[in-house]
């Protein structure tokens, strides 16, 4: 099986498909940043293991506090 040199994850927010690289999957269980390619409301993206060597990854939006900071 190919290893995806990119990985697709829904915006909560408006439901667009944005896309992260591989390599930037490696920190599993590390918060990363990023903004939705298309309303660009804040997002947390968090690797972590899945079945059958599997990459989940959990999106959820910042809160708007976090983005005033």
């Amino acid at each position: 099986m190919a290893i995806a040199s990119e990985h697709e994850y829904m915006c909560p927010h408006c439901g667009h498909i944005n896309s992260i690289s591989q390599h930037a999957l490696r920190n599993k269980y590390t918060e990363q940043y990023a903004n939705c390619d298309k309303c660009k409301t804040g997002l947390e993206l968090v690797p972590a293991d899945g079945i059958n060597e599997q990459i989940n990854l959990v999106v959820s939006e910042l809160p708007q506090e976090s983005l005033q900071r």
